[in-house]
């Protein structure tokens, strides 16, 4: 569950939201719906990112396993929902297990960090950390209240303000390309 939990911290990685203050999460003001983010997790799993668009108010992306060179992406991994100014709120997996931060994951976002973490699964708890600058990118310390904090992270952002990079210890995440993101990676 901690492997799964980190996972779903870093792809906040690519989200964010719910509060009309605090920092700007993912720059959905600047992406054109159908943006779609080409990521790398470790060695080879890659996969898709695309911006759906707007739902009631708040922004949805959803990832996607990379079939391979010139075919369309088709089988959804999960669905992240994300507040008005770009901060994951929600993440639909699937396999219908879900997982929601309130007000928002703060994980990826300078500044101090927490939020209420739930999961379909009964998981109930406060994450509380920090996120500071560090050279051309950031690092990310915190953890559940109660356990041991996770180990630090570092990252970079992208032009949307979306997560670059990502590595913690052998775990890793990279943008590869951008395609229809109006410019951006052309």
């Amino acid at each position: 569950m901690r492997a799964l939990t980190l996972a779903a911290l870093l792809v906040a990685a690519i989200a964010a939201p719910a509060v009309a203050d605090g920092p700007q999460g993912i720059r959905f003001d600047q992406m054109p719906v159908g943006c779609a983010i080409h990521t790398r997790h470790g060695a080879d799993d890659k996969r898709i990112t695309v911006y759906v668009g707007r739902k009631g108010g708040k922004h949805v992306t959803q990832t996607y396993a990379s079939p391979g060179p010139g075919k369309p992406p088709t089988k959804v991994i999960n669905t992240i929902t994300h507040d008005a100014m770009g901060r994951m709120v929600r993440r639909d997996w699937s396999d219908g297990n879900w997982e929601t931060f309130t007000p928002y994951s703060c994980f990826d976002l300078p500044g101090q960090c927490r939020y209420r973490y739930r999961t379909g699964d009964g998981a109930d708890q406060e994450y509380v950390g920090s996120v500071t600058a560090k050279g051309k990118g950031y690092v990310s310390k915190g953890g559940f209240r109660g356990e041991a904090p996770f180990a630090d992270n570092t990252f970079t952002l992208g032009p949307f303000n979306n997560m670059a990079t990502f590595r913690e210890g052998a775990s890793s995440f990279k943008v590869t390309s951008y395609a229809d993101c109006g410019g951006v990676g052309s």
